[in-house]
C-alpha cells in the first residue's frame, strides 16, 4: 500500500524561490535553481535531501538570449577553456601511472645489479656463488667451519647471496 502525503510536492518541500529544473537519470541527481539563478544539485538517489551548489549561476528562463531548452549551455561571452585545461585530470593520472612504472622498473633493475668481484687474500680461494648455494652448504662443501667463512668475508649476508658474486674460502 502506498503512502501519500499532502506535502509531497516541490512547493511544500523546497525553500521559497527554489524550483526543480531537471533530472539526470544516469547519475540519479535532481537539478534545482534558486531565486538568484544559482544552480543546485541533489545527492545521487535523493530527491529532496542535502543540496550542493554547482559552480555557475544562470538567470531564470527567458531573462536573456540563451536557448530556454538548454539552460546549462555556456553563453558566447564566457571565456573559452583550452583543451589543456580540460585534460589536466587525465595528465595527472598519466603522471601518477608513469611515476609508479618508473619506481617498479627502478626496483626491478636494482635487484639485478652485478656485484664487483671480491679480491681474496693469499690464504684464501675465491668461490663463485651458484643458484641454490647457502653459507652452510659452501662451508660444508669445502670442509671449512662456518665461523671461518664468515670471518674471511666481512659483511657477508647469508640471507642475500647474489648468484655470480664471489666469496673467499679460507684454506685449512
Amino acid at each position: 500500500m502506498s503512502r501519500w502525503s499532502q506535502y509531497d510536492t516541490d512547493e511544500e518541500r523546497l525553500p521559497e524561490g527554489m524550483q526543480r529544473i531537471g533530472y539526470d537519470a544516469d547519475t540519479q541527481t535532481y537539478t534545482f535553481r534558486d531565486a538568484d539563478g544559482t544552480i543546485w544539485e541533489s545527492a545521487p538517489g535523493s530527491r529532496y535531501g542535502g543540496l550542493h551548489r554547482v559552480d555557475r549561476t544562470y538567470p531564470p528562463y527567458g531573462d536573456d538570449a540563451r536557448d530556454a531548452t538548454n539552460p546549462l549551455h555556456p553563453t558566447p561571452n564566457e571565456p573559452h577553456r583550452s583543451w589543456r585545461h580540460e585534460m589536466m585530470p587525465l595528465l595527472n593520472w598519466f603522471l601518477l601511472v608513469g611515476l609508479f612504472l618508473l619506481f617498479i622498473f627502478w626496483f626491478i633493475g636494482g635487484a639485478t645489479k652485478q656485484v664487483a668481484p671480491t679480491a681474496c687474500h693469499d690464504h684464501s680461494t675465491p668461490y663463485k656463488i651458484k643458484s641454490g648455494d647457502t653459507c652452510w652448504a659452501i662451508a660444508e662443501e669445502h670442509h671449512v667451519p662456518l665461523d671461518s667463512l664468515m670471518s674471511e668475508n666481512k659483511g657477508l649476508n647469508c640471507d642475500k647471496l647474489g648468484v655470480g658474486s664471489t666469496v673467499c674460502i679460507p684454506r685449512v
